[in-house]
């Protein structure tokens, strides 16, 4: 009677440890608590951001469509005839004129000086061959003269080439080409002046310290063929496939045997209440089957 009374007290301290301890889920309370709020802050903080982002935006685009007025109140856009004199006005006003529209595209010329000057372009139909390693995007190049004063030193002077809205030509790496007199061949590259391609017209603006010239807009030859990639080395030297090793599994981390369903075993490690109990009850077991033995 005293074994079975001691085992049903035994028995019912265990049940007892194995029970979650109350401070254990008030832990797991706050850090569910700090979670939430934590997710709130964050919401909140990416929705100011976002408002503000568009607030931006919306000033900027009032601000940049104000610009684009006060632009065009200092602009002239006008057309020109091939081998027409046609004059350019003074007083700082930015001045662009562009001329019949060719195989790809238009040629331009932007002027902007305090004095007037009289422009005139005329095509060459009969043109210098483009430089090694690239191809002519008109068949014909432009000779553009200038009167009424000196053509360097102005305010601006620029050559520009426009693509036409139904060509599908690749203008982004377009070059400007000067013709060299002495050589009768045409130069490009920085000697010839700056060149900006602007994405958003489609269109290849150069910088020129003079405009009077002969002009021919090159684009790279697309024959040159480009050089092969070279292939990829194998992933051992006997082009056999390499086998993943399998991953270590990871250890338990202590107290993590409670959600796997081991909560009593993990309870009842070494130097606990738990461990006492169990390491008392075995003894009384071995007593008790001892004085048994002994009797019978």
């Amino acid at each position: 009677m005293k074994l079975q009374a001691s085992l049903i007290l035994v028995l019912q301290v265990l049940s007892v440890a194995a029970l979650p301890h109350p401070k254990n889920e008030a832990v797991a309370a706050a850090s569910s608590a700090t979670a939430v709020a934590s997710a709130t802050a964050s919401g909140v903080a990416s929705a100011t951001t976002t408002t503000a982002a568009q607030a931006t935006a919306t000033a900027g685009a009032g601000t940049g469509d104000k610009e684009d007025e006060e632009k065009d109140e200092n602009e002239v856009e006008q057309t020109g005839k091939f081998n027409t004199v046609i004059t350019l006005g003074g007083g700082d006003v930015k001045t662009d004129t562009l001329f019949p529209a060719g195989t790809n595209g238009v040629f331009e010329v932007e002027f902007k000086n305090p004095d007037a000057r009289q422009l005139r372009v005329t095509e060459n139909k009969t043109p210098a061959a483009a430089p090694p390693g690239f191809k002519a995007l008109e068949p014909v190049s432009y000779k553009v003269e200038m009167g009424g004063g000196a053509s360097k030193g102005l305010t601006l002077s620029k050559i520009d080439y426009v693509r036409n809205a139904n060509s599908t030509v690749d203008i982004s790496q377009a070059k400007l080409g000067m013709l060299c007199k002495k050589t009768n061949s045409f130069v490009i590259g920085d000697g010839v002046g700056e060149t900006e391609f602007e994405a958003d017209e489609n269109e290849v603006a150069t910088k020129v310290t003079d405009s009077v010239g002969e002009y021919a807009i090159f684009v790279p030859d697309g024959t040159v063929a480009a050089a092969p990639a070279a292939p990829s080395a194998p992933a051992t030297g006997d082009n056999k496939e390499e086998v993943a090793t399998p991953a270590t599994p990871a250890t338990p981390a202590a107290g993590a045997g409670d959600a796997a369903g081991g909560g009593v075993a993990a309870g009842c490690g070494p130097g606990t209440i738990c461990r006492t109990l169990v390491d008392g009850l075995l003894s009384l077991i071995e007593g008790a089957a001892s004085a048994k033995a002994g009797k019978a």
